[in-house]
């Protein structure tokens, strides 16, 4: 009994509809951004930074064919690995407008894995977590408000002579909680496995931060501030608790928000350091599902 009480506390009661469109509206906009080659003077795409693990900075922008599928036999063509782009890209769009927003949440998780099987190379760990998050997305209500469909239902209705009150699903509209729980858990386990992985006396004693400045992946002014300020050692340090403390100050509702702005202006200063792509955009969005600290009144 004592288990199921734990798990209706856990996954019971209502969250304000809100919360899962904007992270909808993020996610899909941070993906587009990121596989969009007409921002690649502004934005790192896969494969035109990183070939083989190794950081080109001069890297010609046409996408490498590197022909080394994760799964024998699922190696995609010319054709095909194109078709699976474009609807990747129509995907996205759809979720960003919210149309059919859980459907093509799933499909697009699925199509962008294929891709990543079809070629080891196309893995990074940044979008694997932007996949990831598409694929809990799916079993969430993202639909239900800011949506194409939603707003075509309020149209319908008013053309009918209903009003607008009639339309089921608000901003402000109760929706399940137990989708949003399940977003938290991957945040807080994105936080807890980079911390444990920094518990290493090479990481601890700046050892890491040395090299990566060696390979000019830490650089900038802000980098330089700190390493001058503070000392290789005490940075690293600082960064492996704040990825500690943050997630333990988002499972308190108390300490939660400061927690969320804590953890923005933690991945604003991992940006200004060094090229992470758009995980700490990424992050950021994922960090929005902490902010409603209201009670939750329990549906049963």
């Amino acid at each position: 009994m004592k288990l199921t009480r734990a798990i209706d506390w856990l996954f019971e009661g209502t969250v304000k509809s809100w919360v899962y469109s904007a992270i909808r509206i993020g996610t899909a906009a941070i993906f587009l951004v990121r596989h969009a080659d007409w921002l690649r003077s502004w934005v790192y795409l896969e494969h035109h930074r990183f070939v083989r693990g190794l950081m080109f900075l001069g890297a010609p922008p046409a996408e490498p064919r590197l022909n080394s599928p994760l799964i024998a036999g699922l190696s995609l063509g010319e054709t095909a690995n194109n078709a699976f782009v474009y609807l990747r890209t129509l995907l996205s769009v759809l979720l960003l407008l919210g149309v059919r927003a859980r459907l093509s949440a799933g499909l697009l998780a699925l199509v962008s894995y294929t891709l990543f099987a079809a070629d080891r190379y196309r893995y990074y760990h940044h979008l694997h977590l932007l996949y990831v998050t598409l694929a809990w997305l799916a079993l969430a209500p993202i639909g239900s408000s800011l949506s194409l469909e939603h707003a075509v239902g309020r149209l319908v209705q008013r053309w009918r002579g209903h009003g607008v009150a009639a339309s089921p699903s608000t901003l402000l509209a109760d929706t399940p909680i137990w989708p949003l729980q399940l977003i938290r858990a991957l945040v807080l386990s994105v936080y807890l496995a980079a911390g444990v992985s920094k518990l290493d006396a090479t990481f601890l004693n700046g050892d890491a931060l040395r090299h990566l400045e060696r390979l000019f992946v830490l650089k900038g002014p802000f980098w330089g501030l700190l390493r001058d300020v503070a000392g290789y050692g005490v940075v690293a340090k600082l960064s492996c608790l704040a990825e500690f403390a943050v997630p333990l100050g988002l499972v308190f509702p108390a300490t939660r928000r400061a927690a969320i702005v804590g953890g923005l202006a933690f991945h604003a200063g991992i940006s200004a350091c060094m090229p992470v792509y758009s995980f700490g955009a990424q992050m950021s969005v994922l960090l929005l599902a902490f902010w409603p600290t209201e009670p939750r009144a329990p549906r049963h």
